[in-house]
C-alpha cells in the first residue's frame, strides 16, 4: 500500500493535468467563437465607430457601410487613395470615411440633404470603377441602435 504523502503528489499532479486539459478545452472553445470576417455583421464591426456613428445621428447624417468588390491591394496606399475617393464625393461628410482592407469593408456618413444615398452611391461606384472596384450595399444606420439593409436601386 502506498503512503499518503505518495497518493497526495500523484493526486497532484492528477489535478494539476486536469486543470490544463480544461484551460485546453476553454481556449479550443474561444478561438471558434471568434469573428469570421465574412458575415455581414462582422464586416460592419471591422469599420464601426462608435463616436462616429453617435455625432453623425445626432447631426441627422446616416452612416452607409459596404462591401468592396474587385481586385484590392492592401496597404496604406490604397486606403488613403479609397478615402480620398469618396471623400471627394458631393455629400459625404470628410473624416467620417472607414476602410477595412482585411474585410473589404467601407462606411461613411452623408448629409441626406445635400445627396440621397442612391446618388451617393453612384458617385462613389463611378469614381471606383477605375480602380475595378464596385460597391455592395449592406447596411446602413440612420437612428440609434438601428442597422437598415440598403435597397438597391
Amino acid at each position: 500500500m502506498r503512503s499518503r504523502p505518495v497518493r497526495r503528489k500523484r493526486m497532484a499532479r492528477i489535478e494539476g493535468r486536469l486543470r490544463l486539459a480544461a484551460l485546453a478545452l476553454l481556449l479550443g472553445a474561444s478561438a471558434a467563437a471568434l469573428a469570421c470576417g465574412y458575415c455581414v455583421e462582422d464586416k460592419i464591426a471591422s469599420t464601426y465607430d462608435h463616436a462616429l456613428v453617435k455625432r453623425s445621428i445626432e447631426a441627422g447624417h446616416p452612416v452607409a457601410y459596404y462591401h468592396l468588390e474587385g481586385p484590392l491591394a492592401k496597404g496604406e496606399a490604397t486606403r488613403r487613395a479609397l478615402i480620398a475617393a469618396a471623400e471627394s464625393v458631393n455629400g459625404i461628410d470628410r473624416g467620417s470615411v472607414r476602410i477595412a482592407l482585411e474585410t473589404l469593408t467601407m462606411s461613411f456618413a452623408f448629409d441626406p440633404k445635400r445627396a440621397a444615398l442612391a446618388t451617393v452611391q453612384n458617385s462613389l461606384d463611378a469614381k471606383l470603377a477605375s480602380r475595378k472596384l464596385s460597391l455592395f450595399p449592406m447596411r446602413v444606420i440612420e437612428r440609434p441602435a438601428e442597422l437598415k439593409e440598403i435597397v438597391r436601386r
